[in-house]
């Protein structure tokens, strides 16, 4: 009787241990369907992020693709800035002749006052013409002052009555602008800053891509207007002292309005060329300066 008994034992023993396994195997069966399934949802999640930054994920088996290294990131990024600007001008300005001997597709900004221009540069002291500091004092002293050790200006404009606004690359920001504007300016970090007609006239562009304006021209206003709230889309905008303004978008597109005859002829011959226009800054007296970029030549196929 004690082998028969020994016998069930073991047989009790294998069955339960069995049971004991295939439970474990279902646990760790269905443990597994949720790593499966929370790995689908984060391989989902990822795929979209990686689209929106214009990447793509990386194929099984394929070998990773070499980052070029930081110099050839910088130089490749600062061509495609000066393309996005404008690397080359028409212009129509008081002292043409030493505007256009300064320009260089290195010029990161560009305002014109009554009878005067001011060029900033990228890695270069700003340069102006001859009548710069007697029409803008205050902005001519804020920028003479300047060390070579200081955060050079990289954006400015000029308008009437005085005003200014100029940002260094440090963020630091002067301006001489109506109350209102100073309001808007302090409000958050500002790209670009145009002055209208009038003392009150003005159009703030914020690096979030959203925008405020008082006094701009109807269909300059109804334009911007009609922009979704913070969407960035806008590229450039500048409003000039006789009503003029010109708007360009990220997608490339632009209009303007309220130009005189021989600024639209000079647009209508820059085009002509198959240029992109990038942007148009005005000043007094029907003075316009046009930044836009010659197409690229089409490489032979191989």
């Amino acid at each position: 009787m004690s082998g028969s008994c020994q016998r069930v034992e073991g047989e009790r023993g294998l069955q339960e241990r069995v049971a004991s396994l295939s439970q474990l195997l279902a646990q760790l069966d269905e443990h597994a369907a949720k790593l499966a399934t929370e790995r689908a949802r984060v391989a989902a999640e990822l795929a979209k992020l990686l689209a929106k930054v214009n990447l793509h994920a990386p194929k099984a088996g394929a070998l990773p693709v070499a980052e070029p290294p930081p110099a050839a990131r910088a130089k490749a990024e600062g061509a495609r800035l000066k393309d996005a600007r404008g690397k080359c001008a028409a212009m129509c300005v008081e002292e043409i002749d030493r505007v256009a001997s300064l320009w260089s597709a290195a010029v990161s900004c560009v305002a014109l006052g009554a009878s005067c221009a001011l060029l900033l540069f990228d890695g270069a002291p700003p340069e102006w013409t001859s009548q710069f500091a007697a029409q803008c004092p205050q902005l001519a002293e804020q920028l003479s002052r300047r060390t070579a050790a200081m955060a050079p200006a990289v954006f400015a404009s000029i308008g009437s009555e005085d005003r200014f606004y100029v940002r260094y690359a440090d963020g630091k920001q002067e301006w001489i602008a109506s109350s209102e504007c100073t309001a808007d300016v302090k409000a958050k970090p500002v790209a670009q800053v145009s002055f209208g007609r009038d003392w009150d006239d003005y159009v703030i562009v914020y690096r979030d891509g959203s925008l405020k304006w008082t006094g701009a021209p109807p269909k300059l206003a109804a334009k911007l207007k009609a922009l979704s709230l913070g969407s960035p889309s806008v590229a450039h905008v500048c409003m000039g002292p006789e009503g003029e303004w010109f708007v360009a978008f990220l997608d490339g597109t632009w209009e303007m309005g309220g130009c005189s005859d021989a600024l639209a002829d000079k647009v209508a011959d820059v085009l002509k060329g198959g240029n992109a226009i990038r942007s148009i800054t005005f000043g007094a007296r029907d003075s316009w300066l046009i930044r836009y970029t010659k197409p690229q030549p089409r490489k032979p196929p191989q």
